[in-house]
């Protein structure tokens, strides 16, 4: 049975955002054909888009067993061992991956992007200034060169680095989505102490926690109940101003109990706000 076609197939939903369908799709193919390396790829891409990152480990392992020194392979081993926050693994997929394809500007992107999601970040600068020797022409590790620069604090030559991945593609949306996550950390920069933390947490940003990368909805949850909780603090604040001005002229007699309700609810707000505070994020 030739799998070509469906193989494509699942490439087109791929790009379209519809990883629940290409999984759907191939299934039946890694089912028939354990040994089919190239649908595997594309089940572990699947997936991991899903955010089913265990089951895109697995994928990723049934191709390797097939195709242990395949660089497309050891890419997704890579990529899913990342994402559940096994650098170990990340890393030296990603390295193998390099040996076997030197010249594959997209390899040397995955071990860089390993590396800081290890934390290594000095290890991810020094293979990106080579990998930009051999691979100056590709925009990706432009960018990711300048979010290491940036981690390892040099705000001006990472801000540098984005630009000439600019220049190759002015419309690279991870590089804008970069400049807008420095934009964020800068805001607190005063003096050197303030930008070593800010390039700190910038870094943090970046890393992978033992447990995986979390996942992108609680994120978004937390965010929308971090801002919940600052609009009710300012209401809070305001009804207290309100209620004091009408009590001071006396308008209106104010029962002690409201002061007490609103001083209440507006710690609690308070307190959420800085519990749920906004975090800054690696959104590409």
């Amino acid at each position: 049975m030739r799998t070509e076609p469906l193989l494509s197939q699942a490439d087109d939903l791929l790009a379209r955002g519809r990883a629940q369908n290409a999984a759907n799709l191939l299934a039946p193919i890694v089912g028939r054909q354990p040994e089919n390396v190239d649908a595997w790829h594309r089940m572990a891409r699947a997936h991991l888009a899903m955010g089913d990152l265990e089951a895109g480990l697995r994928a990723a392992r049934a191709a390797w067993h097939f195709d242990p020194h395949g660089p497309e392979t050891l890419f997704w081993l890579s990529t899913a061992a990342t994402e559940l926050g096994r650098h170990r693994e990340a890393i030296e997929a990603a390295l193998s991956a390099c040996r076997e394809d030197p010249g594959n500007p997209r390899l040397h992107h995955r071990l860089a992007d390993a590396q800081l999601a290890a934390g290594r970040v000095g290890d991810a600068l020094d293979g990106l200034k080579i990998a930009i020797e051999l691979a100056g022409y590709d925009a990706n590790l432009h960018v990711t060169y300048g979010r290491a620069l940036f981690a390892a604090g040099r705000p001006l030559s990472a801000r540098e680095s984005i630009g000439r991945a600019l220049a190759l593609e002015p419309g690279h949306t991870g590089a804008h989505r970069t400049l807008a996550l420095f934009e964020i950390a800068m805001e607190s920069v005063v003096d050197a102490p303030s930008l070593a933390q800010a390039a700190d947490e910038f870094a943090q940003s970046l890393r992978v926690g033992p447990k995986g990368r979390v996942d992108e909805r609680a994120i978004l949850a937390r965010d929308a109940i971090g801002y919940a909780a600052r609009v009710s603090l300012t209401w809070c604040l305001i009804a207290l101003l309100v209620l004091g001005v009408l009590s001071a002229t006396s308008l209106v007699a104010v029962p002690a109990g409201l002061y007490l309700v609103l001083l209440c609810l507006g710690a609690l707000a308070a307190c959420g706000a800085v519990v749920f505070r906004s975090a800054l994020r690696r959104r590409l």
